[in-house]
């Protein structure tokens, strides 16, 4: 049966799972969002697929509850700057596919992770609160060499509404650089830094035309003066690693246009092309960092 968690103030949503988790037994820990309804046979494709050491987190396959038979999200876009989105919205889902697919990072609507790999990686990092938490996830189980997938045989329907408050673009932005301040080596960082200027810049935009402007500045300051928080995990996600940037890197996207759920600025193509020259000039020096801090050969 369900046990009910009662806490006594808002721990964000991170928070919440850390008290799920806490209050559970079991070696497999699974994520079921509230807004979901499992389709049958949901639940068992996905624990066996954690039966493959090599895999840290898997996820169901998310339909659109509006739209059956098209994806909510099949696994997720991950730019190299921190902007992430559901990916494939509203596109069919296939009738065949592998047994497991890789993707960038597993839902939050629908995902297991084994116990052991939780607790390592001390899941969800608290100090997000909520937002990316699971884009984050996923990207430091990639860093320590696991795999995350999505799983076909696992279906599962969101009611799937997104919707850009004021509020909500505070939590996305001050956590898209958390995420890029931990989760980057260094050497990568400063590598990265023109394009990280030309992100903030189109955000700046967007910020300045719908109005959370405000947001965007305060989610800056809250980043800088939350640095004792978050500058630990930067030394945790580096003791875990075995995986240098540029094979993540490899990995990512580098494309704003295609963000569905926004829309773009005039320019936005010029801003493609630039996010795309510039990682294609920026990692031969990025494999360069990697091969001095023994990160040569690895691929994702």
């Amino acid at each position: 049966c369900a046990l009910p968690v009662s806490l006594d103030k808002n721990v964000g949503f991170t928070g919440g799972c850390h008290a799920g988790v806490d209050a559970s037994r079991g070696d497999t820990i699974v994520f079921l969002g509230h807004d979901t309804l499992p389709r049958p046979g949901w639940l068992r494709p996905l624990v066996d697929a954690l039966g493959d050491p090599t895999i840290g987190a898997a996820m169901a396959t998310i339909e659109d509850a509006d739209n059956p038979g098209t994806f909510n999200t099949s696994g997720g876009h991950l730019t190299y700057f921190g902007v992430a989105w559901v990916s494939e919205l509203g596109e069919p889902i296939p009738q065949h596919e592998p047994a497991l697919v890789d993707v960038a990072f597993p839902s939050g609507a629908a995902m297991a992770i084994r116990r052991g790999v939780w607790d390592r990686f001390d899941g969800f990092r608290r100090n997000l609160f909520m937002y990316h938490e699971d884009t984050d996830l996923g990207w430091r189980l990639r860093l320590a060499g696991l795999r995350v997938v999505r799983v076909p045989r696992s279906r599962v329907s969101h009611e799937y509404d997104f919707s850009r408050t004021p509020a909500k673009m505070f939590w996305l932005e001050r956590n898209r650089w958390i995420l890029l301040a931990t989760n980057y080596r260094t050497p990568t960082r400063i590598a990265l830094a023109p394009a990280f200027f030309v992100a903030d810049l189109g955000t700046s935009i967007i910020a300045l035309r719908d109005g959370w402007f405000r947001q965007k500045v305060s989610a800056w300051m809250d980043f800088v003066r939350c640095r004792s928080r978050w500058l630990p995990d930067r030394e945790t996600t580096a003791s875990l690693r075995t995986v240098g940037d540029a094979a993540m890197l490899s990995t990512m996207d580098w494309s704003v246009s295609n963000i569905r759920q926004v829309d773009s600025p005039r320019g936005v193509g010029g801003a493609d092309r630039f996010f795309r020259l510039y990682l294609r000039a920026a990692l031969p020096v990025v494999r360069w960092f990697d091969r001095r801090a023994g990160f040569a050969g690895r691929d994702l």
